[in-house]
């Protein structure tokens, strides 16, 4: 999930974000094409048509031999750099429980096998995803949520209550541990609208540039 506008980033090593043009992408899931999975460890964004995104991630991770600092740590800094507030296992391909997050108490945390137990409330907002940069459209979820939660060593759990910006994110990486994007929140119309108004924007950028603004 991002909370700001898509900038392009040029990799500088094997831990930075691999480019691609997510614009020439469906902007439904109904289009999804099955490509195959990457079974080794790449921490790049996947393309919008990659079969990990739709598939739901059951793989525990600490039933694996994995230093899972130093990959949390890749995945923070990628989620830094593509401007995001949270990243899922599934948006880099990979088939594990767990995603980061920065939490506005906790700062950078890593999530690992979640679990939402109570809600509270409704509310809608506008909602982004670094895999589907710009295109924004609100999304209804609950308002605050009380969440279970593995931290990094594997062995201490935390419970606690999420709410605003935590919340919503927590939530919108937890549907992409479900193989849920948050395409599947939104009609065919509001999608529709949120593409041409991302195109309109993009149009607008380039004239910009092409002007030397």
């Amino acid at each position: 999930m991002n909370d700001t506008e898509f900038i392009t980033i040029e990799p500088q090593g094997p831990s930075k974000t691999k480019l691609y043009n997510p614009f020439d992408q469906a902007v439904s899931t109904e289009n999804i094409v099955l490509t195959d999975d990457t079974p080794e460890w790449s921490c790049y964004l996947v393309e919008p048509n990659h079969r990990q995104l739709v598939q739901r991630a059951d793989i525990n991770p600490f039933n694996v031999d994995v230093d899972w600092q130093q990959r949390e740590n890749e995945m923070l800094e990628l989620m830094h750099d593509r401007m995001g507030v949270g990243l899922a296992a599934n948006q880099i391909g990979q088939p594990y429980r767990m995603f980061v997050m920065h939490h506005s108490h906790l700062k950078d945390i890593g999530v690992y096998n979640p679990v939402v137990l109570e809600t509270e409330g409704e509310e809608i907002i506008e909602e982004g995803c670094l895999t589907w940069p710009l295109l924004y459209f609100k999304v209804k979820r609950a308002k605050r949520i009380k969440v279970r939660f593995t931290k990094t060593d594997g062995i201490t759990d935390v419970e606690t209550w999420m709410d605003g910006i935590d919340a919503r994110c927590f939530l919108h990486e937890l549907d992409h541990l479900n193989g849920i994007v948050y395409l599947d929140h939104a009609g065919d119309l509001k999608l529709k609208r949120a593409k041409e108004k991302r195109d309109k924007y993009l149009k607008k950028l380039t004239k910009k540039f092409k002007n030397g603004i």
